[in-house]
């Protein structure tokens, strides 16, 4: 049986002005294709780019994850009172597909540890079609998104996402999923297919929604003058979970839950209790590895036959399977509570 690995390349479906994904076979890659394309929130040097240009569009991205330790001692201390539960580690780790490794990827993501708050978007990489940067929207949305988190003191996940969307006027469009941590509380939004759980004792207590026009078709964020087809963030699928010390908060882009099921990712907190930094990036491995593996039946292709997806009879014949990874961008976050 000859099998598919799936290759994300979201084109326009002129019907609704969305963008889809499409799917193509890829080769297999290793771990040291891995360890060459990733970057995290922890690296002192940021692995994956191909010369200086790279190197400035990955700190861009990685930007706002260092804005986690722009808030004043006393600010964070008044919080910590404030708050039942907090954050006590968080990191992040983006993986660009590797036919992007020489501009980082589409995906973006922030980590404000102090402010108990976080965020991973996905940029649409259709718009490359179109002559245009894919990253620099979601860049400046999770740019945007954490200075109303830091400078304009939100915190309502929403309100966060309005805010950002209001400010980034840029061509493109993305995916979004923020949660901020509260009096014991986590709130998600989600727009689109990207997402989060809250693992705890190594299940899966919490999971957000996707949000599709139709199956591969996700809800998806743009500058309205270039974009008018733009979702709403108003209307983000919006869910509360009360924390217990100890969950991990993990966020991820539809690289990580297309590839990765929740119940896997969970138990990878559980091994990995209170170290962020080493969560995240087995995370992001194994996503990688599942992504590349031809025979795995990943949880995006479970979809795809449950919606009715086929093989054309040209493919029925040559003895292709409808299982296999789905090769993207991955951006994975990690926040330990206690």
């Amino acid at each position: 049986m000859v099998s598919m690995v799936l290759e994300t390349k979201r084109e326009r479906a002129h019907h609704h002005h969305h963008h889809r994904r499409s799917c193509i076979g890829n080769e297999n890659f290793t771990d040291r294709d891995f360890r060459r394309l990733c970057s995290s929130s922890s690296s002192s040097s940021r692995r994956g780019g191909k010369g200086k240009g790279a190197e400035e569009r990955r700190r861009r991205r990685f930007s706002s994850l260092t804005a986690s330790s722009s808030s004043s001692p006393s600010s964070s201390s008044s919080q910590q009172k404030k708050y039942c539960v907090s954050t006590v580690d968080a990191s992040a780790i983006l993986v660009p597909h590797p036919d992007k490794s020489a501009t980082g990827g589409e995906d973006s993501c922030f980590v404000l540890k102090r402010s108990n708050a976080f965020g991973v978007f996905d940029g649409v990489g259709g718009w490359s079609d179109e002559g245009v940067n894919p990253a620099e929207y979601s860049e400046t949305f999770a740019s945007e998104a954490a200075k109303a988190v830091t400078k304009e003191k939100m915190r309502n996940p929403v309100d966060i996402m309005v805010r950002a969307h209001k400010m980034t006027r840029v061509v493109g469009s993305s995916t979004a999923c923020v949660c901020v941590v509260e009096e014991g509380e986590a709130t998600f939004a989600n727009v689109g297919d990207a997402g989060g759980i809250v693992a705890r004792n190594g299940a899966c207590v919490f999971k957000t929604e996707p949000m599709q026009h139709e199956f591969n078709m996700p809800f998806q964020l743009g500058w309205k003058e270039a974009y008018p087809e733009t979702d709403d963030p108003r209307r983000a699928d919006v869910k509360k979970v009360r924390l217990k010390r100890g969950d991990c908060v993990v966020l991820g882009s539809d690289g990580l839950w297309d590839n990765v099921p929740h119940e896997d990712v969970a138990i990878l907190c559980d091994e990995n209790e209170g170290d962020a930094v080493k969560c995240a990036e087995q995370i992001a491995r194994l996503a990688f590895s599942r992504s590349t593996d031809e025979e795995y039946d990943s949880p995006f292709m479970i979809a795809a036959r449950r919606e009715g997806m086929e093989l054309t009879w040209a493919e029925k014949l040559q003895g292709v399977k409808l299982t296999g990874g789905k090769m993207d961008d991955i951006a994975v976050v990690v926040a330990f509570v206690g």
